[in-house]
Order: C-alpha cells, then sequence, then structure tokens
C-alpha cells in the first residue's frame, strides 16, 4: 500500500511538471505588443505593432489604434501590408488636427491570418511626447465571427499583468535633429525599421524555441508517467 501512494505522489508530481511545461507555451506574447524600438521624445519614427492570431474559430481581418488624447501626432504614414487596406483618421482638436486612429483592414476576409500565425502593422509618425516614458496604443482585434477583441489594459504596477493589455511604446531622449518633421533621416528610418523588424523576430524565434522545449519536456513527463504507472502496478501484484 505505501509502495503504491508513493508511487501516486511521484506521479502527480511528473503530471503537474507536464502541465507547466505546457503553459509555458503559450506565453503572455501571444497578446498584441510593440516589437518596435524606442521613440524621440518630440521626434518622429516608426512603430511595430506584433499581432498573432488568437481564435481558434476565426481569422484576424482587422487592427484598430487608437491615439490618446494626449498624445498631438500631426503625421502619421503607415507601411504596405500585401491584402491590407490603411486608413489615418484625423480629427480637430483646440484649432490644430491631430492622428486620432490607424485603421488596417483585410481587402478580403480570407486574406486574414488564424491561429499559428502573425501580422506586423508598421507606421511612422510624430512627435511623440516630450515629458512621458512610454505611450499606450489601445488596439482592436476584429476577426471574421464578428467579434473584436480589445487590447486597452495598462498595468497600475509592475508586479500585475492585465488580461488585455494595450501595445506600448518606449520613449526616450531624442539623439539630434530629426530632419524636415516628416521622420527620420532616409538612413535612420532603414536602420530602425531593420532593429524593429529583427526584435519581432527574435522575440517570435525565442518563443517558439521555448514552445519547442515545452513540448518535449510534456511529453518525456507523460511518458515518465506511464512508466511510474506501470511499475506501480507491477509492484502491487
Amino acid at each position: 500500500m505505501k509502495m503504491k501512494h508513493r508511487m501516486f505522489r511521484i506521479g502527480t508530481v511528473v503530471l503537474a511538471a507536464a502541465v507547466g511545461a505546457l503553459a509555458l507555451a503559450s506565453p503572455a506574447s501571444a497578446h498584441v505588443r510593440s516589437g518596435g524600438s524606442p521613440l524621440p521624445h518630440g521626434g518622429y519614427g516608426i512603430v511595430e505593432l506584433v499581432v498573432p492570431g488568437e481564435s481558434d474559430g476565426a481569422e484576424t481581418i482587422g487592427l484598430t489604434v487608437t491615439i490618446p488624447e494626449e498624445v498631438n501626432l500631426t503625421s502619421a504614414r503607415t507601411q504596405p501590408v500585401p491584402g491590407w487596406t490603411a486608413n489615418v483618421e484625423r480629427e480637430q482638436t483646440g484649432g490644430a488636427e491631430r492622428i486620432s486612429r490607424i485603421v488596417w483592414t483585410a481587402t478580403d476576409p480570407a486574406g486574414g491570418y488564424g491561429v499559428g500565425e502573425y501580422q506586423v502593422f508598421s507606421f511612422s509618425a510624430g512627435p511623440w511626447p516630450e515629458d512621458a516614458e512610454s505611450v499606450a496604443l489601445p488596439s482592436d482585434q476584429s476577426y471574421t465571427d464578428g467579434s473584436v477583441v480589445s487590447w486597452n489594459e495598462v498595468a497600475v504596477d509592475e508586479s500585475s499583468e492585465p488580461e488585455h493589455p494595450a501595445p506600448e511604446v518606449a520613449l526616450v531622449a531624442a539623439a539630434g535633429d530629426h530632419g524636415d518633421g516628416h521622420g527620420t533621416s532616409s538612413s535612420d528610418g532603414v536602420s530602425e525599421h531593420h532593429d524593429a523588424a529583427a526584435t519581432s523576430d527574435d522575440s517570435n524565434r525565442v518563443w517558439q524555441a521555448i514552445s519547442v522545449v515545452s513540448l518535449i519536456l510534456a511529453v518525456a513527463a507523460v511518458a515518465g508517467l506511464g512508466v511510474v504507472l506501470r511499475r506501480g502496478r507491477g509492484a502491487g501484484s
């Protein structure tokens, strides 16, 4: 009886390890997040939003990014995404015009993407605030089944993690003059875009590696549980 009880306890530990390993394969990186470089205070820069598909029964066909009211962007340009249209919306405020929203829409529902896939939506804009460390960009992700997931929550402190966090871009001190006010110089813009893309790719490769390792650990743990249970039955007989 003691042997059976011990085997049961070992099996429980192994099973818990398998569950934990599988949990690692579904990290918070599945949320919409910013994959770009920090933006300059009072300047212009490129924002990249990495948007994974998360609905098992529908595909992503739209993304709407809302620019907070306190962020007065006067210029924004989107990077083309094959099969998608982009619309930069503006509004009048205080006698001036500001960017209020940027909306990406798949031209055909068949051009959407599902679970296990992601799309990068990027835009160059400015000027960004001079007195903030970061800017949250509430985003609404639309699916073919008509559902919309709002990524619009901001953590109240470093220890909390919202269920639907808004992607955030970091702001840093400007390195120098940003030219004509419509973006970084040509070489800087290209360099920043490549750095942001590399950051996104590196992040996704890391999580893919973690997922593979986690799956291997889970399979090994389940196999170990089977061995433990068979030995338990053998000892009991």
